[in-house]
């Protein structure tokens, strides 16, 4: 199931993000961010927070936000986490395709995602089925933990 985060909720979010960050692999941020860096830029209710529910325990979230400020607040941005034990089971599935039903509905106009690491074939033909294209590469934009630096895709889709 699929709701909407509540204040209680979103100390579980940082774990999931933190783990997430930890891993190396999948988001920018390197294991020095500390949990008020992201709660003042992702995990708060200012953003569309929203968690999955399994058998009682939240097994996964995403947020959407504005991807700039201003002129450029129409296009939305997002992250997503699910955790290591849920991975492959279609929750991040079901998380991306609610998250483009709710930032249509909230009045984006589509969605970017400046940073999706070329090696996480998983998220890349994730967001390619649910229809967002790739428009851009940062060769080597990504210094992955276990391969060194890889290719970062910016990837869209018109909501």
């Amino acid at each position: 199931m699929i709701r909407p985060a509540e204040i209680q909720d979103l100390a579980r979010v940082w774990q999931l993000f933190k783990a997430i960050i930890d891993e190396g692999v999948y988001f920018a941020y390197d294991h020095t961010t500390t949990r008020e860096q992201i709660e003042a830029s992702w995990v708060n209710l200012r953003n569309l927070v929203y968690v999955a529910e399994e058998e009682g325990q939240i097994v996964g979230a995403y947020i959407v936000k504005p991807n700039q400020p201003g002129h450029g607040a129409h296009i939305a941005n997002a992250a997503y986490m699910v955790d290591a034990g849920w991975r492959g089971s279609g929750v991040g599935r079901q998380l991306g395709a609610h998250s483009l039903l709710i930032a249509k509905d909230a009045g984006y106009h589509g969605m970017q995602f400046n940073m999706v690491v070329s090696s996480n074939k998983g998220a890349v033909h994730l967001w390619q089925s649910l229809g967002f294209d790739i428009i851009g590469t940062v060769p080597g934009g990504f210094h992955h933990a276990g391969q060194g630096y890889v290719d970062a895709y910016i990837m869209f889709k018109k909501l």
